[in-house]
């Protein structure tokens, strides 16, 4: 026999329980297990249930009289009853074995006699027994409604236990259950760690201590089942305090991402900051954890951790945006939103249909603009997304802007990803959030969960009404009946002067030259409509278009004309055609205050300066190289290769169209064969004849390229491009003007080629290029072309007066619009190709046009930009 004191840890049956030693720094303390001699439960669950609330987490004397296996059998004491067998056995909880030794018989008879004469506890005929039944669905509903009564009955490892849960108090279900949201590591696993062995072992004592030794009263609500349908328990402490929770602040266990929605964003919020804490601090099974460590945002607002107020300037994609922080410079920084996919050109998990993807891609994009453009928000910098030199991808910043995040989420328009360790340092600080509004979307099959027909509003097919002046024509009238035009907004920013707009609900898109304003070089202008304008709704009025089909007139937002605003503060000139304008007044009188008060461009105005503009054109004529030529030329048409057409012998092809305006005047022959007079043709001409082509309301000369859909295809050949006419907006061509060569000559840039033609930045370069050589006097240095008439240098003489190694082909590379070739140079221009290659340099550094994002042949996810 021996006799020692221990505290009951568990309690296992209504004769058995489970102690430790009293105080102990073993983890886990030891155990012993102690039956009761003599007797046995009359109940499995009310004998048990009382011998628990009797004895859990107290500490009573043990008299061991005798062993079998690791069980052993005795007696206990506490200060309430000398003996726990007469004490069950007087209350009606207990009842005696056979073949009780004869020594004790008479005694524990007289005893048990006795309670079940006065119906002691379990011995009362009226008790209601209670009914172990399996755990069900009809159970799982009724706790998600009203928390059950839950025991603990075993703890298993830290985040798996063994419970009763009470339906009422005459139903009761036996399961084992997983702790809601956390995962612990294994107690069973000698393989792991050994610091994670120690864990498990903290793991489950603390479980055990909070949720086994404890007289409290607990609630469960049973909110799903794991993979292998173990129910997930939400266990309720009458303290408040949420032992999953407190696990994981003290770093016992980790998150379990997929219980996510089951638990709840709020819940999972206070857990996820409870991790983080431990994470932090390296406690627990992160001890040895190796935490991400980047430079990124150092010294910057946007450093992981800061929560800054930011304004979305730009809509880039529907996960990727361009901002401003509140109360720093007027530079953007681009930021995605962490934890959110938006629809990818290339994907085909929504759809194989191509044309379709980038409609989603597009029309996702623009429920963001429309939505967000412009407005204020607290962005909170989770973390950096890695550089990746090979893609020339810069590190960037992934925040969380709730709101934003999270509406985009619950219509549908983007997907939450999900995290892995290699990226949980991502994830955003509302991600939980996230995925419970993901699954509603899902469930409701919003936006891309849904029809992608119906969602699909913005097409991927863009109408340019700009492409041709033929095909601006036909939007001409209809603009202008309407006044002011909404719908659309500013897309691309090319020079001051020029505005490039969408409209997504039509998916037609034009250019418009802001009329009156000069086509200065003016990048405080262009940062001007970009900061306040780009990608905003506009209204614009039409009252003219100019000869390559871009749309002259007045831009405003709201009540603000904006050619006004940028002429008051000093940002552009106005050109010599402001006159018409129709608001020409207004613009005029902004320009005289403009200059009065000297701001911007007329600080330090001087009235006679300008007189000595323009004085280079006779230079550059006399230069004394002897291989290249140079000539006085006017660009009329770039088309869509890039290559140039010019006229060099200005006066003569003046002359020329004076006589052939007049021959055109007289009353046309009824002969078709006269050469003397205009004649009709009866029908159309063939392939390479040369005839009389109808322009905006002139004849001029031009070559048959064919027939398209009942019109002519004509190209005219004195200045270049190209236009669908009608028979009976064609004439004979006599031979006297078809023997004179053409007035115009195709050229291609020296040594230069503009991007790619896959990309978006080709038609920036190509509106680039317009913006620099139409409607302008330049002089061009020419040698033969190998496709074209001549490869050129183009000089603008008002901009080598303010930089003599100006010229317009060095413009282009500088701004990141056209690549050097410098394969095959010709030594006549070996110094301007070194020049221009030291100058390309310098352009890809600074990630100018084309080398936004280094390398020129990327893949392009923009479809507007």
């Amino acid at each position: 026999m021996s006799v020692f004191v221990a505290k009951v840890k568990n309690v296992l049956s209504g004769d058995t329980v489970v102690v430790t030693p009293p105080k102990s720094t073993q983890i886990p303390p030891p155990e012993r297990v102690i039956t009761l001699q003599y007797v046995r439960p009359i109940d499995d669950v009310l004998s048990k249930e009382y011998l628990r609330q009797l004895l859990i987490g107290k500490e009573v004397k043990i008299k061991v009289e005798g062993k079998a296996g690791t069980r052993e059998f005795g007696d206990l004491k506490a200060p309430i009853f000398d003996s726990l067998i007469e004490y069950l056995l007087t209350n009606g909880y207990v009842k005696l074995r056979d073949n009780v030794p004869e020594e004790v018989q008479d005694h524990l008879q007289q005893i048990e006699t006795k309670a079940k004469q006065q119906q002691a506890g379990l011995w009362n005929e009226k008790l209601k027994r209670v009914q172990l039944s399996p755990l069900d669905d009809e159970i799982t509903s009724v706790s998600q409604t009203q928390p059950l009564k839950f025991v603990v009955q075993k703890v298993i490892s830290g985040d798996r236990i063994v419970a009763y849960i009470y339906v009422n108090d005459y139903k009761v279900s036996e399961s084992t259950f997983l702790l809601a949201g956390v995962k612990t590591p294994r107690t069973d696993d000698a393989n792991q760690p050994a610091h994670l062995v120690k864990v498990a072992q903290q793991a489950k004592l603390f479980i055990e201590e909070k949720l086994l030794t404890t007289k409290a009263t607990l609630t469960a609500s049973i909110i799903g089942k794991s993979q292998s349908g173990v129910p997930i328990a939400v266990v309720n402490h009458p303290s408040g305090n949420d032992v999953s929770e407190k696990l994981l602040e003290l770093g016992y266990a980790e998150i379990v991402d997929w219980q996510s929605t089951l638990v709840g964003a709020t819940t999972m919020s206070k857990l996820r900051k409870a991790e983080q804490t431990a994470k932090a601090l390296g406690k627990g099974i992160f001890a040895n954890a190796i935490r991400p460590s980047t430079s990124a945002g150092q010294g910057s607002r946007l450093k992981v951790g800061n929560t800054v107020n930011v304004a979305i300037v730009r809509v880039i994609g529907a996960d990727t945006l361009a901002v401003r922080v509140a109360g720093g410079s007027d530079e953007e920084a681009v930021v995605q939103l962490a934890s959110i996919r938006a629809p990818k050109p290339k994907d085909t998990t929504l759809t194989t249909d191509s044309a379709k993807q980038q409609a989603i891609v597009a029309t996702a994009r623009e429920f963001v603009r429309s939505n967000f453009i412009g407005k204020q928000f607290q962005a909170h910098v989770d973390g950096y997304r890695e550089a990746n030199k090979e893609l020339g991808i810069e590190e960037r910043p992934l925040v969380t802007i709730s709101e934003l995040s999270e509406s985009i989420v619950a219509k549908g328009i983007a997907s939450v990803i999900k995290h892995g360790k290699s990226t949980e340092h991502e994830r955003a600080s509302n991600w939980d959030k996230l995925v419970e509004l993901e699954e509603v979307a899902k469930k409701q099959k919003k936006g891309i969960y849904g029809d992608l027909d119906k969602f699909a509003t913005v097409s991927s097919r863009i109408v340019d009404a700009s492409e041709t002046q033929a095909k601006a024509k036909t939007f001409l009238n209809g603009f202008k009946s309407k006044g002011r035009v909404s719908g659309f907004h500013i897309s691309y920013v090319p020079r001051v002067n020029k505005v490039k707009l969408f409209n997504p609900k039509e998916s037609l898109t034009l250019n418009l030259i802001l009329g009156g304003i000069a086509n200065d070089d003016s990048e405080e202008g262009v940062k001007y409509i970009t900061k306040k304008f780009f990608q905003r709704p506009i209204e614009f009025e039409v009252y003219d278009i100019d000869k390559v089909g871009s749309f002259i007139g007045n831009l405003y937002h709201g009540p603000s004309l904006v050619q006004k605003d940028l002429v008051s503060q000093g940002l552009v000139k106005l050109s010599d055609f402001v006159n018409t304008n129709p608001e020409a007044s207004i613009l005029i009188n902004a320009e005289d205050k403009a200059r009065e008060q000297q701001k911007g461009i007329w600080k330090g105005y001087d009235p006679n300066a300008e007189k000595e503009v323009a004085k280079t054109t006779s230079q550059l004529q006399t230069a004394s190289i002897t291989k290249p030529e140079f000539f006085d030329v006017a660009v009329t048409h770039i088309n869509e290769d890039g290559v140039l057409y010019f006229q060099k012998d200005l006066n003569k092809l003046d002359q020329f169209e004076s006589e052939f305006d007049r021959f055109h005047a007289q009353t046309p022959s009824a002969s078709k064969s006269s050469q003397d007079l205009p004649a009709g043709l009866e029908k159309a001409p063939r392939k390479g004849e040369l005839v009389s082509a109808k322009f905006d309301g002139k004849y001029y000369r031009a070559k048959s390229l064919g027939v398209v859909k009942g019109k002519v295809e004509v190209s005219f050949i004195d200045y270049g491009n190209i236009d669908y006419v009608g028979v009976k907006e064609l004439r004979s061509l006599p031979t006297k003007y078809a023997s004179i060569p053409p007035f115009a000559f195709s050229a291609t840039l020296q040594n230069l080629q503009l991007p790619p033609r896959n990309t978006d930045y080709y038609t920036t370069a190509i509106e680039f290029l317009e913006d620099l050589t139409l409607d302008k006097k330049l002089v061009a240095s020419v040698l033969p072309g190998k496709n074209t008439t001549y490869e050129s240098i183009l000089y603008d003489a008002e901009e080598s007066l303010k930089d003599a190694t100006y010229t317009i082909n060095k413009e282009l590379v500088s701004q990141g619009w056209a690549i050097v070739e410098p394969k095959t140079v010709n030594p006549a221009v070996k110094k301007y190709v070194e020049e221009l290659v030291d100058v390309q340099k310098t352009a890809k550094s600074h990630h100018r046009g084309c080398w936004e994002f280094g390398d020129v042949s990327f893949e392009e996810e923009s479809l507007l930009v």
